[in-house]
């Protein structure tokens, strides 16, 4: 199936790398997110479904931070 938003061709994000600050890149179409978008972490936890990561996206016109949360493995390094 061809997809309108392919998924980037790198590995997902070791959650051993984690860190505040840390610049990562959206892999596959997640959460109105396209792949390629970069973020910085803000925070991250692990559940019993996985790690999951606050991502900041930068700011709207207005000045409000785009901030989303997603799961470690849809993630890789910027």
């Amino acid at each position: 199936m061809n997809s309108l938003y392919p998924p980037l061709n790198c590995p997902e994000l070791d959650p051993t790398a984690l860190k505040r600050g840390l610049e990562v890149q959206t892999r596959i179409f997640y959460a109105d997110s396209l792949p390629g978008r970069k973020a910085k972490v803000v925070r991250f936890w692990e559940t019993p479904k996985g790690w999951f990561v606050r991502l900041n996206y930068g700011k709207n016109l207005s000045g409000q931070s785009l901030l989303k949360t997603m799961p470690c493995n849809v993630l890789a390094l910027a």
